[in-house]
């Protein structure tokens, strides 16, 4: 199947993008911004990179990091333009990326160069299943939860501490 690979190196404020066709050769890479705005200029330019190129697919990776990523990969789920296309989303293991980095050596570390090599790991295959991601709308009360699990954890231990 003729796929569209596409790479995304996931900061907290901006996004490095690269599209790689099929063949391994560079469509385009850009930046921008974490946010609902980047996330829906991205999906146009996915869109219109698919259809240019008359592709059937779309394979999307990033680096897991921490929160930065949870919301660019609710979007690109979500979204209904992409949704005619078949597509899968993988949020990648930092340390598989860094691995695979290491078989191109000339390589220098920084945004651009590894949404390149996400994008080229995509290619290559050999990953594992596509990222599950629970319903957007009950993230905002696990974090809510989680955060209060970590209080009441912290505060059970100072009163310990105080009590010695």
């Amino acid at each position: 199947m003729n796929q569209l690979f596409v790479g995304i190196d996931v900061g907290s404020r901006n996004n490095a993008v690269y599209l790689m066709k099929p063949d391994g050769e560079k469509h385009s890479s850009f930046r921008m911004q974490n946010n609902r705005g980047g996330a829906k200029m991205l999906t146009e330019r996915i869109v219109s990179a698919i259809q240019s190129q008359g592709l059937e697919g779309v394979v999307i990776g990033m680096e897991a990091t921490s929160i930065y990523g949870d919301s660019l990969v609710y979007a690109l789920r979500e979204d209904g333009k992409l949704g005619q296309y078949p597509r899968k989303i993988h949020v990648l293991n930092p340390k598989l990326v860094n691995k695979f980095k290491e078989s191109y050596p000339e390589l220098p570390k920084n945004d651009d160069v590894d949404a390149f090599v996400i994008a080229d790991k995509l290619r290559f295959g050999r990953i594992g299943k596509e990222v599950y991601m629970d319903d957007y709308r009950y993230k905002a009360l696990q974090t809510l939860t989680r955060a209060r699990f970590y209080a009441v954890q912290d505060l059970t231990r100072e009163k310990q501490r105080f009590a010695n």
